[in-house]
Formats: C-alpha cells, structure tokens, sequence
C-alpha cells in the first residue's frame, strides 16, 4: 500500500512539472481506487493536488488532461463522501467533444501561427522620420527596401513582414498600408531622389529622410485601437518609510523597482497603452490604496514589481533568478516565505482562518487569467534577458500576497532577481540590464493581451 501511495505522489509532483509534456497516466483510475483503505490525510492531500492539475488542464486547454484529471476526483470523492455531481457533468461534456480533438489542435495551432506573425502597434510622424513599433522584435531579414523612379516622380519603397491591424491616413507624401496579407508597404513619394535610409532597433524601424523632400507637417501618432483602450497599472514596491529588502553593499529593493517599473511603462506607452503608476516617487503607499488606486482607474491588469531577498546570508551567494507571481492559496514553503517578505504587518494583523476563508473565495476565472498573464510576462523576460545574461529562471509561481487583494483584474507580482546576490543586486541598477528587464516585461504584457483579444 506504501508502495503505491508514494507512486502517486511522485506521479503528480512529475506531473505538475512537466505538464505540456506529459500526459496524465491512464492508470490514475486504479490507483486512486486502491487507495480505499489507505491513510484519509493522503487521499485529501492527492484530492486537492488534482484539483490543482485540473486547473492547470484548463488553462493549457489540454482535454486530455482535463479528463483523466476528473476521473480522478470523481474516485477521490467516492473514497471521501464528497458530492461529485459537477464533476460527472463536466465529464459528460468533455467526452462529447473528444471526438472534435484533433480539428481542435489544427485550429489552435493555426491560431498559435498567426499570434507569431509581426503586428504593427503604431507609427509616429515627424518632421523627418517616422517610427514603427512591432508586437515583435524585427529582423534584418523582415524588411526589404527598393526604389522605384520615373520621369517625373520618385518612390522609396519598405515592404515588411508583418500585419497592419489599424488604418493609418494618408498623409501628404506617405503611405502606410497592407500590400498584402503577409506585407506592410510604406512608399515615401517625392518629385526629387528621397535617399531615405531605415535602421532597425529591437521591435522599432525608424525611417529617415530629408524634410524638403518629404512634408509631414506635424507630428502626429497612429495606435492600434485595440491597444489603446487598455489600462496598465504598475506598482513599484514598497517606498517610503518601507524600503523593501536590503541587499548586497546596503542597495534598496523601493529604489531599484521603481526604476525598472518606469522603463516598463516607457515601452507600454510607446506601444499604445494607457499606464498608470501607484508611486512615481519615493512615497509610501499601503497595500490595499495600491490595488485601490487600479481599480479607481479601471485597470485591465495590474503588475507589481519587487527584488527578492534571500533568507539567511549562508545563502546569499547561491539564491539567484527571476520568478512571476499571481494570488491563489501558496502551495509551497518556498512561496509562503516569499510572500511573508512581501506582505507588511497591516496585513499580518489579519488572522490565520480570515486570510484562509478569504482566499478560498477568490475567483478562480480571475486566477486563470493571472496565471496566463505571469506566464506570457515570464516568458518574455527570459526571451529579453537571455539575449546578453544567463539568468535563472524560478519558474510562474503561486502565493498569497495581499498587494494583489484588492485587485479586481489579473495581478501578478514580478521578482526582478535577489537582491542579496552580488551579482544580480548590481545587475538591479545597471541600466542596460534594466532596460532589458523592462523590455521583456512589456512584450509579455503585449503578448497576453494579443491571445487574448
């Protein structure tokens, strides 16, 4: 019996790790039905651990997964004399659907495709030159230039890979549109040779030429609509009287996150977003008037930025990376301490059963999109920063911290990197590092929102 109780626990932990690459075992069924006569604790414990894989099923929309899950709580509910009645429904309509899987998966990966294909986020006239964001970054290889002329009229023409998901007008001697559904065209038209030249940056093309030859006026923004609708609020940690950890040759966690959360911002506004920020100075905010502040401004995410700390000095040197965060009940040691660091004493105050009732009734359709959100923002830190430093990568994480409470959208927390750790405390308040950091963090927020239109 002990033999097959640690089969199952080893089974789920390998599970959880490598779920998009593993899928559930189809003898879960026996397995939890020969616990029958095994310790109650132990069947509670696995009942609540494939809660969580059923969750996770969900948001990787692996059907699969999410049906042997279910089998799975079905029996563990039978053991335990709980009501499985919603999950026996659920079954019924999954199966219905399982014989549409694979026209399902083509679909998906379709979709999947399309969401890599460069996207235009907006253009910026000036007297000179015009600047184009991408969702993307660009490669040399994504832009051909060439040049058509005649008797009486020149065109400096720029074919892009990529999709223009707005209209931009007209204007004077430029036009920017879709040539087809794979090329962005822009054509510069001048009675004189244009010699306009182009260079590349990251995930912006800017264009260049002569104000005599080429009149735009005034400057003047085109933003994907879609983008511009919605609302980021960011949160630098603590500040103030509260200075967050204090790390390697005395450097403050308040101050390096407030300079990383500025450069974030910098980059979503030049993408289109509408941002806010709960401090944009060295104030002290609480925890609840930061989540207050999003939800009085109609966030559509909520993204707080820290520098974690290792817990004793004997571990300062070997505890490094950089992790994600979104609310739900901790599952790990690891992720409670984590956020105790976090958390202040105003909410400390709050006892044990109210901060256990009060997070079993947060909405779980909330905590999807959290999770979704931490995963993209993950993702394109790592994509960023991986370009110039090996970095660790902590993984998307769940825990309690009460700076995400309130919020009434998808919140994560983002643990730049420890600031305890000589080496990551200094790459805290490098600037290139930085910019790269908050590089990585918009291209996940963009990222996000794109899957999900």
């Amino acid at each position: 019996m002990e033999k097959i109780i640690k089969k199952i626990f080893i089974f789920i932990i390998f599970f959880v790790v490598f779920l998009n690459a593993t899928p559930l075992s189809n003898s879960i069924h026996e397995d939890v039905v020969s616990l029958r006569y095994a310790n109650k604790s132990r069947i509670v414990k696995i009942y609540h651990d494939l809660e969580n894989i059923y969750i996770q099923a969900i948001i990787d929309d692996n059907k699969k997964a999410q049906i042997d899950s279910i089998n799975g709580l079905i029996e563990c509910s039978k053991i335990l004399k709980i009501n499985y009645r919603h999950y026996q429904k659920e079954l019924s309509l999954l199966l219905k659907h399982d014989c549409k899987q694979s026209k399902i998966k083509e679909i998906k990966k379709e979709k999947d495709r399309h969401k890599e294909i460069l996207s235009l986020i907006s253009a910026k006239f000036y007297h000179n030159k015009i600047i184009l964001f991408f969702n993307h970054d660009i490669k040399r290889n994504d832009v051909y230039f060439f040049v058509l002329k005649n008797k009486h009229k020149f065109r400096d023409v720029f074919d892009i890979k990529g999709i223009l998901r707005f209209k931009i007008r007209d204007r004077d001697n430029i036009q920017i549109a879709q040539y087809n559904k794979k090329i962005i065209r822009v054509v510069l038209n001048s009675i004189y040779p244009i010699n306009s030249t182009f260079s590349i940056e990251k995930q912006k093309i800017t264009i260049k030429f002569y104000e005599k030859h080429i009149k735009t006026y005034q400057t003047k923004s085109y933003i994907n609509q879609y983008f511009s609708k919605k609302i980021v609020v960011i949160d630098p940690g603590h500040g103030g009287k509260d200075t967050g950890a204090i790390g390697y040759k005395g450097l403050r966690e308040k101050n390096a996150v407030l300079k990383i959360a500025k450069k974030v911002g910098k980059y979503l506004r030049l993408y289109g977003y509408k941002v806010y920020f709960t401090r944009d100075s060295d104030v002290f905010i609480s925890l609840r008037g930061r989540t207050h502040f999003a939800n009085l401004k109609k966030a559509d995410i909520f993204i707080s930025i820290h520098a974690n700390a290792a817990p004793v000095k004997s571990q300062f040197l070997s505890t490094h990376g950089v992790a994600t965060y979104y609310l739900s009940p901790a599952s790990s040691a690891r992720a409670k301490r984590v956020a105790a660091l976090e958390n202040s004493v105003a909410v400390n105050q709050m006892g044990y059963y109210s901060k256990q009732v009060f997070l079993n009734f947060l909405n779980s359709e909330k905590i999807i999109a959290s999770n979704k959100l931490a995963i993209d923002v993950q993702r394109g830190i790592l994509k960023s920063v991986r370009k110039r430093y090996n970095i660790t990568d902590r993984g998307v994480r769940k825990a309690p911290f009460w700076v995400l409470v309130g919020a009434q959208m998808p919140a994560i927390l983002i643990e730049t990197g420890f600031i305890t750790n000589p080496t990551e405390a200094m790459r805290l308040f490098n600037p290139y590092y930085e910019d790269l950091l908050a590089h990585g963090i918009a291209n996940g927020v963009v990222s996000y929102f794109e899957k999900n239109r």
